[in-house]
């Protein structure tokens, strides 16, 4: 529930240890490297960072091109998780200074363009098929369409049902005229229309006002058969090229772990430069300023020595209104909530971390909207198995351990309420009575016979939290010292918040203390009108402000009444369980073997849609009643995360 302390510092060498330096950084990642704030003498001229972005520019589109001659598509699992090869550090600048990649890229860049070339002209071809064929019955060169002397001929084509009034407008033009249908292609009729030289202004004018679309044809001594042949031809040709091409690059593709890991290379290059240009150099030494954990200074000291005794590591004050980076400190047990923390916006560095308070009911709310053993067990394995499986990065890591903390809780929540993959322990066979007893023993409530006990849980669990994030606004201003607010804000709310709940509880379970409850309700109620109005200048002003204050109690009953979504999710989860279960049964009995066939193909992707759906609804809902309903009691967010100076790669893994 902290934020670890930072500490700000400067290390200054000499010139050229500045590599050795930053690369025991980079391995140890504990600094947050900045750009230098204190004025210094102008550094002498480095290397821009234009050659490695144009390199990587090269090398990125060589992988996509070799990639997709090779045919291989990234399954569903690598679009989340991208596989990265792990090696040495020694393994891996080997591989590198084998790898003729300039002239893996020189092919791809030949390839790519003859590719480009190809498909281009393929193109410009198939058009020039689609605008001839509809015209291959027509038995006559082509360009002797447009040399005829004594009349004009124009090809065009038109929809079916304009045919009719087209020929009465153009015979009305000129009896002389004739329209022939070629050919009919789907909605469209294509015609050749033939008119006397001298009318041609006319027709063009009928031609203009119709629907008529008039077509060219190439201007070539061929019939349109012919040219479709001839196409045709080129056609062929020009896919065999396409594919020798792409059988080279298919060749080609076994490079393709060269290009990435060069790829790595020169990204971390890149990247290391440009933390270079952060730093501040005068003619023999360096400067470097950043943040480091006041807990990792002593070791970030002992591994600058095993670089040079010429290095010096000091701590230095941040400058006025400067707000160091926020990195969270959790139990290893806990971290996988910050997760939900970050999603919403890393704490300021003066502001409590919510990741422990939020812990326990994100992981109770989750288990209540999935509400199932089954499904509980499920995604647990299924969280488990991937932990174990992929090298995942932090964040994957921190969301698969929230998943298995989700499923655990579920399991416990469908045992107490008795959801076993949509089966209550009622449906369990009398043959397996022991069980059956267990089970029903275990189960406290159900939530589809007793709707109104899960509501009023779920609602108690909203004030509950409501009351704790206002606590937590408390505990924080008497941190800060500010005691007037905690006391007068904070303390008032709570108290009146309880009140009122009192109040109601007492009503409804134990009238006699109604009474006391009304009156400490009123006693906040005239507590926080005398004092929320404090900032105000006059008496009046004062008054009034205190007076709307409570109106913030309806903001309050709509949050509480947002926890609703509990027992609307969970029920949701249960019923479409039991339904899978129930519509199973029915075709089962239908056809003696495809009945139990469609029964399991029922159950197996039913059961899996609704734990996607149930899992997803319990992430997004269980996070908004965090992020809406209890953070806004207390928490803002805002803070610069903590970004230490670490390798920056996509492809590989160093041990």
């Amino acid at each position: 529930m902290s934020v670890a302390q930072m500490q700000k510092i400067h290390i200054i060498s000499l010139r050229r240890h500045k590599d050795g330096v930053l690369k025991c950084l980079q391995k140890n990642e504990v600094v947050d490297i900045q750009k230098i704030s204190e004025p210094l003498p102008p550094a002498p001229p480095g290397e821009e960072p234009g050659r490695q972005e144009y390199q990587l520019a090269q090398i990125t589109s060589a992988i996509s091109f070799l990639e997709s001659a090779a045919h291989r598509k990234k399954s569903f699992i690598e679009g989340f998780i991208p596989p990265r090869e792990e090696m040495s550090e020694s393994e891996f600048l080997q591989a590198c200074r084998e790898s003729d990649c300039a002239a893996i890229i020189k092919q791809c860049l030949g390839l790519e363009g003859r590719l480009a070339n190809l498909k281009s002209l393929r193109g410009k071809m198939q058009n020039e098929f689609d605008r001839v064929a509809p015209w291959r019955k027509l038995n006559v060169p082509m360009n002797s369409l447009a040399g005829a002397q004594k009349v004009c001929i124009t090809l065009g084509k038109i929809k079916p049902k304009q045919l009719g009034d087209f020929r009465q407008k153009a015979e009305m033009i000129s009896p002389a005229v004739e329209i022939a249908v070629i050919e009919r292609i789907r909605e469209a009729l294509y015609l050749m229309v033939i008119c006397l030289a001298g009318q041609e202004k006319e027709f063009a004018g009928l031609f203009s006002e119709s629907a008529f679309e008039r077509v060219s044809l190439p201007l070539c001594d061929k019939t349109p058969a012919e040219e479709l042949s001839r196409l045709q031809r080129l056609l062929k040709e020009t896919d065999k090229d396409l594919l020798e091409i792409m059988a080279e690059a298919k060749k080609l593709a076994r490079h393709l772990h060269k290009l990435k890991f060069m790829h790595d290379l020169i990204l971390d290059q890149e990247h290391t430069l440009s933390v270079k240009q952060k730093l501040a150099d005068t003619e023999y030494t360096f400067v470097l300023e950043g943040w480091v954990k006041k807990e990792d200074l002593a070791r970030l000291g002992t591994e600058l020595a095993k670089v040079t005794a010429e290095v010096e590591l000091l701590k230095i004050d941040p400058a006025p209104g400067e707000k160091p980076p926020v990195a969270l400190k959790n139990p290893p047990a806990l971290s996988p909530f910050e997760l939900i923390t970050r999603i919403y916006g890393t704490p300021r560095y003066d502001e409590l971390d919510p990741s422990i308070p939020l812990a326990f009911f994100f992981a109770l709310f989750f288990g209540i909207c999935l509400g199932d053993v089954g499904y509980g067990i499920i995604l647990a394995v299924f969280s488990i198995y991937f932990m174990k499986r992929y090298r995942l990065p932090e964040g994957g890591k921190k969301l698969f351990r929230l998943l298995l903390f989700g499923g655990a809780v579920s399991c416990l929540v469908g045992m107490l309420t008795g959801s076993y993959l949509g089966f209550s322990p009622k449906e369990i066979p009398a043959t397996l009575l022991p069980l059956k007893e267990l089970l029903s023993l275990i189960q406290v409530v159900d939530p589809i016979k007793n709707p109104l006990t899960m509501l009023i849980l779920s609602l108690a669990l909203g004030v509950v939290q409501i009351l704790f994030g206002i606590s937590l606004q408390l505990v924080h201003r008497i941190m800060k010292k500010d005691y007037l607010a905690a006391f007068l804000d904070d303390g008032l709310w709570i108290f009146f918040l309880g009140s009122l709940v009192f109040l109601i509880v007492s009503s409804a379970v134990y009238p006699q203390a109604a009474a006391i409850a009304s009156r400490m309700s009123l006693a906040g109620a005239a507590a926080l009108v005398l004092t929320q109005g404090r900032q105000q200048k006059n008496i009046v002003q004062k008054l009034l402000s205190g007076l709307l204050s409570l109106y913030k109690v309806s903001g309050y009953m709509g949050d509480v009444l947002s926890y609703s979504r509990l027992l609307a999710l969970g029920m949701s989860t249960t019923i479409i369980g039991s339904v899978i279960n129930i519509l199973a049964g029915m075709v089962k009995g239908g056809v003696p073997v495809l009945g139990y066939v469609l029964m399991l193909a029922l159950l197996v992707f039913g059961h899996l849609f609704n734990l996607i759906i149930g899992t997803l609804s319990a992430f997004v809902h269980s996070t908004r009643l965090q992020m809406v309903e209890f953070f806004s009691k207390f928490y803002e967010g805002g803070g610069r995360e903590f970004r230490p100076y670490r390798r920056e790669v996509e492809y590989t893994i160093l041990r």
